[in-house]
């Protein structure tokens, strides 16, 4: 990477130019997420009997 390429400012259009990428999420942010996703359908009351 040239100097010019590091001073550049970032894409405004182009969000995926300043998304930093990672090979997997860690074990803490999928049990976060499990978490999160369990606490989201726990709001939903169970369907009507019809």
């Amino acid at each position: 990477m040239t100097h010019e390429q590091a001073t550049r400012p970032l894409a405004p259009d182009n969000p995926w130019s300043r998304a930093q990428t990672t090979s997997s999420p860690s074990a803490e942010l999928l049990d976060r997420a499990l978490i999160g996703w369990e606490r989201f359908l726990a709001t939903f009351e169970g369907a009507p009997d019809e």
